[in-house]
């Protein structure tokens, strides 16, 4: 029995004092962006993602903290990352339009087809968590009804536990999509930002290639393929080409 309790204390004590540790780190770093110190504020926290340590409230902190040092390119990046884990927070959508506004490139996105704005409306309404839970919640009451349908001799009953077992299935399916949606959304890495001061797009992967157009550092790009070190990237405008790898961020 004691050997159990000090294999238990070993586990329980250190996740305490990283918990411990990560709360002194936050704690410095606030302090440091009350006192205009952004520099420091952005080395306490970069040194909590360098941890694993990921969250919503930790990026968009990063984010603010770099957007008041004056380094917009990383600002968007950090937006860009709260984003992905809170997509409907107003806090970081105003944050994230203020800093585009203020890069050099202004693009115009091409419109995107209703049915798919519907759908990541739909998937980004609830966090993986409640998607799944939803899920999970929706298959058990599925099995719950169907033991009544099979062991309820009621034949009224019975229509109704095998409707709404299917309802529950169905319910189980569609919820489990929009989990496995999200998550794949929040961990994709086609998606980066150029920090390069600016970088000539070229129409082949290599310097030989022609020039088609330049863009600057803070404007973000879709990577659709990789040679190499380089990458050929999409913008908001339907407008592609190529560019080294080494010039982006993924988000």
């Amino acid at each position: 029995m004691k050997i159990l309790h000090y294999l238990i204390l070993t586990m329980i004590i250190p996740l305490g004092l990283y918990a411990s540790d990560r709360d002194s780190v936050l704690r410095r770093a606030e302090q440091y962006y009350q006192q205009n110190e952004f520099s420091k504020a952005i080395t306490e926290y970069q040194s909590l993602t360098e941890s694993g340590w990921t969250s919503a409230e930790l990026f968009y902190n990063l984010g603010n903290a770099y957007f008041k040092n004056h380094d917009i390119k990383s600002a968007i990046l950090y937006f860009e990352r709260a984003k992905r884990l809170a997509p409907n927070d107003e806090a970081i959508d105003f944050n994230l339009n203020l800093s585009r506004s203020l890069i050099f490139d202004k693009v115009e996105a091409l419109p995107e087809l209703f049915l798919i704005t519907w759908g990541k409306a739909i998937r980004d309404c609830m966090t993986i968590r409640t998607w799944s839970w939803w899920s999970i919640g929706s298959f058990v009451a599925m099995l719950m009804l169907s033991l009544l349908f099979l062991f309820v001799r009621n034949m009224r009953f019975r229509r109704l536990a095998f409707g709404l077992s299917v309802f529950c299935f169905v319910l189980s399916l569609t919820t489990f999509t929009f989990a496995y949606l999200q998550k794949a959304n929040i961990e994709r890495t086609d998606e980066a930002i150029v920090f390069a001061p600016s970088v000539t797009i070229k129409s082949s992967p290599d310097d030989s290639g022609n020039n088609l157009f330049i863009l600057h550092e803070g404007i973000k790009v879709r990577i659709e393929d990789q040679i190499g070190e380089w990458c050929e990237v999409r913008i908001a405008d339907g407008n592609k080409g190529w560019m080294r790898m080494s010039e982006l961020k993924v988000i």
